[in-house]
Order: structure tokens, then C-alpha cells, then sequence
């Protein structure tokens, strides 16, 4: 008995240190609509780029020419969100910092506007930041 109740003291401790020592990122992210943060970009025009965040569903709404509108899911992994489209054609990742996404292009599907005169460019790094929730 005295072996039993030594053995879950110690498990005890243990998962009390495990978890002081755990990275404390938040696997998680606030619903809402986030904007493109860029020069010459108008904060809630209607070609702003977006993404918007609803439940388990995501979209990336930038460029209004297109036909093609991304939707999909997403997972996060420590600070990284990655978005898969519903058709798994495209990957979107993004950096989280508090409320702002930043676009990390490297490791994302191309981001091509259809005519670079009606549209704002997604450059590497493009910060996305929550307007509302």
C-alpha cells in the first residue's frame, strides 16, 4: 500500500513539473476577420485582403477577380496555422502573433493576382490583423 501511494506522489510531481516546464504557446486562435496590414492598403476596403476565421472554417479572401474563392480548414501547431483548402489544391501558413497572422509565403501555395492592377500583392510577411470577433 505505502508502494502504491509513493508511486502516485511521484507521478504526481512529475506531471506538476512536466507541466511548469511546457512551452505555454496557446494552440488556438480568435474567430473573426483579419486585414491585411500594408502601405497603400485601405483598412476595410472591399479588395482588402482577409482571412476569416469561423469555428473550424477559414477563408482567404485576396483577390476579388478571381473565380476561385479559398476555403478550407486549418490546424494549429505551436504558433503556425496552417489552412488546407476544402479541394486540398493550396496550403496557406501563416505565423500567429497575438491578433495578427503573418504570412509566411515559403511554405505556402502560390498567391497570384489575376490583373496586379485591381488587387493588393501578398508579399512574405504580410501581417493580417483582427479587426473584429
Amino acid at each position: 500500500m505505502k508502494r502504491l501511494l509513493v508511486s502516485l506522489i511521484m507521478i504526481l510531481i512529475l506531471s506538476i513539473f512536466t507541466s511548469c516546464n511546457s512551452n505555454n504557446k496557446d494552440n488556438s486562435i480568435k474567430e473573426g476577420t483579419f486585414i491585411l496590414e500594408q502601405s497603400g492598403t485601405i483598412i476595410g476596403a472591399v479588395m482588402t485582403p482577409r482571412i476569416t476565421i469561423s469555428g473550424d472554417d477559414i477563408s482567404f479572401t485576396y483577390d476579388l477577380l478571381s473565380s476561385y474563392f479559398p476555403t478550407g480548414d486549418y490546424k494549429i501547431e505551436e504558433d503556425i496555422l496552417t489552412m488546407i483548402t476544402h479541394d486540398k489544391l493550396y496550403k496557406y501558413v501563416f505565423r500567429i502573433e497575438g491578433d495578427k497572422l503573418v504570412f509566411l509565403k515559403s511554405q505556402s501555395s502560390e498567391v497570384k493576382l489575376v490583373n496586379d492592377r485591381h488587387g493588393v500583392k501578398i508579399i512574405d510577411q504580410a501581417q493580417f490583423k483582427l479587426i473584429n470577433n
